[in-house]
This record gives structure tokens, C-alpha cells and sequence, in this order.
């Protein structure tokens, strides 16, 4: 995923360099966001869900007082329309599961209806991804998230582009934890580095802040190496756990847009 994001960053780089037509004059493209801007903030986001561990993921981050973001598709995993689960709260629908990762304090965020990787398609199909997940939302929680975060970091131009004309912040990363790469094998320790790599770089008493990506399809990541991130970093002491949002310097409240 890591490489798949830098080749895509340096694509549009070229693209955006060239001169442009009076289209993209026109056009306001989406911003694209890699890492916090609070110093000391970690957001701990969560891509691919819902799915049979997102309910008990979301009530663990509570209990330890993490908010989390979640990056949700409408038909990945599951057909969230159609499909149940068991919780511990009994069987719910997904559509109540994302309501209730809501209603514990986290961060909705859309990461397209179908994870169609974004590069590479019409302005028609990458619009029609974002508005029927904003379908989805609007139905549980009445309002669309503002942030996005595009299947394995592909992006165009044209993408950027409508993502702007939909008033999307594009959310990437500055820590990946590559669960996702080692869900199969035993242990936590290639994860582990990972977050080190990073954070044992930061600076001891003024820390950066910083956007960290895992996927909550995982098993492993819910039940070893989440619960690991948490204590890791509440043991460095100076950081907090915050949303996007808030680790962009806004209140959680303002991650979402009402329009129709």
C-alpha cells in the first residue's frame, strides 16, 4: 500500500505541474492530508469495515478513552444493506453497527461505496462511488462525512477533482501498520516496528502528530495489536488520542456535511 501511495503522490505531482486547461482552472481540488498537524495527537484510523469485529473494536477503544476513525464502505466485506452480524449486544444489522461506532464517540469517514481504487476511472464512476456511500451515512446518521480516504491511496487528478467538487478531505497516512500484509502470520512484531520506525524518532518532549492506518477486517489487529498501539503509546506520555478531526485542529463535530 505504502509504495502504491507514493508512486500515486508523484503522478499527481506531474499532472498538477503541467498547464492547465480552463477546467481545471476552474476546479477546486480535494486537499490531501498525510499526517496531524497538533503536535503530540495520534489518530488511530481504521479502513475496509464494517465487518464481524467493528462492534466490539469500537466499544474496546472506548472503554480504554480512544476515539478512533473509521473509513467505512457500503459493499466490501459486507453488503451493508442486506447483511447481519452477531455482537454482544445480540445480531445487528451493519447499518446499526456504524450507528453504533457513532454513538461511541468515533469518527465516521467514507472510504467509497465499493473500495474501487480511484485512479483510473470516470468522473461518473468516482462520483457515483462517493454520493451512494453518502446514501448509506445519510440513512444511519442523517449527514455525510467530510473526509475520505481513497482503497490503498490511488488517486488522480480527476479523482482529486471531483473529490473536490463533493468538499472531501483526501486522509492518508504517516504510519502504516501493514496489518493488513501480515493478517496470516503469528505475532504482532513486523506491526510493531512499524509504529517504532516512526515514533521512536519523534522528539521526546514535542512530539508530531500523527495519522496512523490499520484495518479493522482483521482479527489480529483487533484483538493483539490494537490493544499493543494503545498501551505503547500511552506509556511515550505525551500524546493523546484524538479524530482526524481533532488532530487537524478542529472539533469532531465539524467531520460531517449536511448536504442533500
Amino acid at each position: 500500500m505504502r509504495s502504491t501511495f507514493l508512486i500515486t503522490l508523484a503522478a499527481i505531482a506531474t499532472a498538477v505541474s503541467a498547464a492547465p486547461t480552463p477546467l481545471e482552472k476552474r476546479a477546486t481540488k480535494a486537499q490531501i492530508i498525510e499526517t496531524c498537524t497538533v503536535p503530540g495527537t495520534i489518530a488511530l484510523t481504521f479502513d475496509d469495515g464494517p465487518y464481524e469485529y467493528t462492534w466490539a473494536l469500537a466499544d474496546a477503544l472506548k472503554k480504554e478513552g480512544v476515539t478512533g476513525t473509521f473509513f467505512m464502505n457500503g459493499n466490501n466485506w459486507v453488503d451493508v444493506n442486506t447483511q447481519s452480524v452477531k455482537t454482544t449486544a445480540g445480531t445487528k444489522t451493519y447499518k446499526q453497527v456504524i450507528k453504533h461506532v457513532f454513538d461511541q464517540g468515533h469518527q465516521l469517514a467514507s472510504h467509497t461505496y465499493s473500495h474501487l481504487e480511484l485512479g483510473g476511472h470516470s468522473s461518473s464512476a468516482i462520483k457515483s462511488e462517493m454520493t451512494k456511500m453518502e446514501t448509506v451515512f445519510r440513512s444511519i446518521i442523517g449527514k455525510n462525512p467530510l473526509y475520505m480516504r481513497p482503497p490503498a491511496g490511488v488517486l488522480s487528478t480527476e479523482a482529486l477533482t471531483v473529490l473536490g467538487e463533493l468538499k472531501y478531505k483526501v486522509i492518508l497516512w504517516d504510519i502504516d501498520s501493514n496489518d493488513w500484509r501480515y493478517a496470516e502470520t503469528s505475532g504482532i512484531s513486523k506491526e510493531q516496528q512499524n509504529y517504532k520506525n516512526v515514533i521512536e524518532n519523534d522528539s521526546k518532549t514535542n512530539p508530531h502528530g500523527h495519522i496512523a492506518l490499520h484495518h479493522d477486517v482483521y482479527k489480529k489487529t483487533v484483538d493483539e495489536l490494537v490493544p499493543w498501539v494503545i498501551k505503547y503509546i500511552k506509556g511515550k506520555k505525551n500524546y493523546k488520542f484524538v479524530s482526524v478531526a481533532e488532530c487537524l485542529g478542529n472539533t469532531k463535530g465539524s467531520a460531517y456535511q449536511t448536504k442533500q
